[in-house]
C-alpha cells in the first residue's frame, strides 16, 4: 500500500469516526433532552396535583363557611317572617279601600246591577283570598330574605 493510499484510508477512517462520533453525540443529546423533559413533566404533574388538592380543601372550607352563612341568614329570615305569615293567614281579606282602592261614587242604574256600592266589610271570594294571601306571602318572603341578607352584610362590614 502506498503512502497516498494510507493517507486516504486514514482520512476515510477519520471521517467515519467523526460521523459516528457526531451521531453518538446527537443520540446522547436527544436521550438527555427526553429524560429532562420527562422529569419536567413529572414535576409539573406533581405540582398540579398538589395545587388541585389544596384548592379542593380551600373549596370545602369555603363551602362550609357559605353554608353556615346561609343557615344564619335563613334563620333570621324565618324569625322575622313567622309573625307576618301568621297575620296573613289569620286576617280575612275584605273588599274595601285596602283591597280594591279608594271608593268611587256608585252608579245606581238598577238594583240588580253590579255597579252598586260595596257594603263595608264584605269578604272576597275564596279563590281571590287564596291568591291574594299567596301573593302577599311571596312578597313578604322575598322582602324578609333581602332584609336578612342586608343585616348579615351590615354585621360583617359589607356596607359603607
Amino acid at each position: 500500500m502506498s503512502r497516498a493510499e494510507r493517507i486516504l484510508a486514514g482520512i476515510i477512517v477519520l471521517v467515519g469516526l467523526l460521523v459516528v462520533g457526531w451521531l453518538g453525540l446527537q443520540w446522547y443529546g436527544r436521550a438527555q433532552h427526553a429524560a429532562g423533559y420527562a422529569a419536567a413533566v413529572a414535576e409539573r404533574a406533581a405540582r398540579d396535583a398538589l395545587a388541585i388538592v389544596r384548592r379542593t380543601e380551600e373549596n370545602i372550607v369555603l363551602a362550609e363557611r357559605q353554608s353556615a352563612i346561609n343557615l344564619e341568614i335563613t334563620e333570621a329570615k324565618y324569625e322575622e317572617l313567622a309573625p307576618v305569615v301568621q297575620r296573613i293567614y289569620v286576617d280575612r281579606v275584605r273588599v274595601g279601600a285596602a283591597t280594591c282602592g279608594p271608593a268611587t261614587t256608585a252608579e245606581t242604574e238598577d238594583a240588580s246591577s253590579g255597579h252598586g256600592a260595596d257594603p263595608a266589610g264584605r269578604l272576597v271570594r275564596d279563590d281571590v283570598e287564596r291568591d291574594t294571601r299567596a301573593l302577599e306571602e311571596a312578597v313578604e318572603r322575598h322582602l324578609a330574605t333581602a332584609r336578612a341578607c342586608q343585616a348579615w352584610g351590615a354585621e360583617n362590614g359589607f356596607t359603607p
